[in-house]
């Protein structure tokens, strides 16, 4: 089901294998992030999903051997997040937050982690990327950038835990986009990674105050 313009809304039918939030459709099937599927339950009881993220075979996040499109929906009745608990999100991050209101989820967080190592990047005017400028910038015996909130003996520790976190968000977020991804994202999971990349660029808003 699409809802379209002036309220009209579109509906078709088509073949389905369901996985629970995962629905595999065949190829050439027009279906899109935003659109509604519903189906029956083993007790015949309908069940509306709402489409979160689609991916062909074609796109990056695809199995090499895709023969079909994958569909990741959640529970109608879960897709609204209240306003309340959304996080706000750095500025920054809304060239990943349009990507995520097109359904392109992995290409979001791969967008939102790429910020961060851009901007670390630039800050410390290095050419260099990726866990091992992690490493040298936030190296915590003479860190190229200060991103600390504590005094004392915390600043240390809160330095090697910041450390861990840059250089973790590269190597675990970064790689959520290709081939070797078995599941689509989530929105939940989307948006849960967002707020990571986000806190970290945050602190990088620190971190540049401090420049001379």
């Amino acid at each position: 089901m699409r809802h379209e313009h002036e309220g009209i809304q579109k509906r078709w039918g088509s073949p389905a294998r369901v996985e629970g939030n995962m629905i595999r459709l065949p190829i050439g099937t027009d279906v899109q992030a935003g659109d509604y599927l519903e189906h029956r339950l083993s007790d015949d009881k309908p069940q509306m999903m709402l489409v979160i993220d689609v991916v062909h075979p074609h796109m990056p996040a695809a199995s090499n051997l895709a023969d079909h499109i994958e569909v990741t929906c959640v529970p109608s009745e879960r897709a609204a997040l209240p306003e309340a608990m959304a996080p706000r999100l750095h500025p920054a991050m809304s060239v990943a937050l349009a990507l995520v209101e097109d359904g392109r989820m992995s290409e979001a967080v791969f967008e939102a982690v790429q910020l961060v190592q851009d901007r670390v990047r630039f800050l410390a005017a290095s050419n260099d990327s990726g866990p091992t400028l992690m490493e040298s910038v936030f190296d915590v015996r003479q860190p190229r950038l200060d991103i600390t909130t504590t005094t004392g003996e915390s600043v240390r520790v809160e330095r090697e835990g910041f450390r861990l976190l840059f250089i973790g968000a590269v190597l675990g977020l970064g790689c959520l986009r290709g081939a070797g991804m078995a599941v689509p994202l989530t929105l939940e999971e989307t948006l849960e990674y967002l707020a990571v990349a986000s806190m970290l660029m945050r602190r990088l808003d620190r971190a540049e105050s401090r420049l001379d």
